[in-house]
């Protein structure tokens, strides 16, 4: 979609959700803010992205990319960075397989294991929804519970499409050595079920820490309820429409939470706060990005420097195991 597009579904959803939002109710819950919670969860977000970088080396490593643990978190924290300028959710995944490849002529492969991992999350992130709105003991509307495992359902589909992609691509020289990297995965379980084992992690942590930031401001949200919103709402952003995800993070925290009673005032402090989290780790990953000792997005590794960066031109300094 049109990036200016985008632009407008964002700026038309923030100003809809503004004129209908009484504003008193987000005073109050800023006015109850309970800071030392809000930064609890920062420390916990920023705990799940130590634990997503050792997720991804471990399904990076077997590709041929052989590197510390370090590498692969600073990696993340840059792409957690990027993601507050790209105008997607996902744009940070582009800089973090710019990054992993390093020069070395890579950059499929590399990617791969940047949607292996991406995917391997998400899916995790559906499964605890699934299994949350068959045994949540609040009532839940049954839109929900449909839109739910119709998500599931269209997961379910688009993995086992996955088969005929990889036959599809073939076809293709510049792209047969991704289609391989597919089916090493597809060879490799044992490889897969541990990277869900630490997904499961990630993605709690993420459902818990959304937790802290409503206890923080009061939000009479059933503890129970936040496995179902949380992941509904992280996938609704992923969804192409807006910059960021801005603006149906909101929409959906204001739609998700009116079934348990919660004001659309509650709704978008709680949204507000979540992103703040997301903003404020983010940070951790400008300071790696400007001073840690890794080349830059804009250089090009067989042109030598781009422009006045003090860093560019150290792009191939990688080496890939082979």
């Amino acid at each position: 979609m049109n990036k200016t597009l985008k632009l407008g579904v964002s700026a038309g959803l923030l100003g809809w959700l503004a004129w209908r939002t009484d504003w008193a109710q987000v005073g109050q819950s800023f006015a109850h803010l309970r800071v030392g919670l809000w930064l609890a969860a920062v420390g916990l977000y920023l705990l799940s992205q130590v634990l997503s970088g050792l997720r991804w080396q471990m399904l990076a490593r077997p590709l041929g990319f052989c590197r510390p643990l370090g590498p692969f978190v600073a990696f993340y924290f840059i792409g957690m960075y990027f993601n507050l300028f790209l105008p997607t959710s996902v744009g940070g995944d582009v800089v973090r397989a710019w990054y992993l490849d390093g020069g070395s002529g890579r950059r499929l492969t590399a990617f791969l294991s940047v949607f292996v991992d991406r995917l391997s999350g998400l899916l995790v992130l559906l499964g605890l929804a699934c299994v949350a709105v068959a045994v949540c003991p609040v009532p839940v509307p049954g839109w929900v519970v449909t839109s739910v495992w119709g998500t599931a359902a269209c997961a379910v589909l688009g993995l086992l499409s996955l088969p005929l992609l990889t036959q599809w691509t073939r076809r293709f020289a510049r792209v047969r050595s991704l289609a391989d990297s597919v089916r090493f995965y597809g060879r490799h379980p044992g490889l897969l079920l541990s990277s869900a084992g630490l997904s499961v992690a990630v993605q709690a942590a993420n459902v818990v820490l959304v937790w802290l930031v409503g206890e923080a401001i009061g939000a009479p949200v059933p503890a129970a309820y936040y496995w179902i919103m949380v992941p509904m709402v992280t996938l609704l952003t992923l969804v192409p429409l807006s910059v960021n995800g801005m603006g149906l993070r909101e929409w959906g925290m204001v739609l998700f939470l009116r079934p348990v009673g919660v004001a659309a005032g509650t709704a978008l402090s709680l949204a507000f706060l979540w992103f703040c989290v997301f903003t404020v780790s983010s940070l951790c990953g400008a300071a790696v990005y400007l001073w840690g000792s890794f080349p830059r997005p804009e250089v090009q590794p067989d042109h030598g420097p781009l422009g006045d960066h003090s860093r560019q031109g150290r792009a191939g300094q990688y080496q890939t195991a082979a």
